[in-house]
């Protein structure tokens, strides 16, 4: 598994197995995966990251 951050895109993609993407699916808005030919999840891009997460709320927690 591998997690690449874009901070300028604001965007995350998390590779789950290596294959070649035959497509891609909207799994809720901003929120996509990417299939392999057999129609296995091999990756998922999470755009917005900054908006969904609560970075100051998880250190006050912590």
């Amino acid at each position: 598994m591998k997690l690449e951050f874009d901070p300028i895109a604001d965007a995350a993609y998390f590779e789950i197995a290596q294959g070649e993407i035959a497509t891609t699916r909207e799994i809720e808005p901003g929120i996509h995966g990417d299939y392999d030919a057999e129609d296995h999840l091999i990756g998922i891009e999470v755009l917005g990251v900054s908006k969904r997460s609560d970075v100051e709320g998880i250190a006050k927690a912590a």
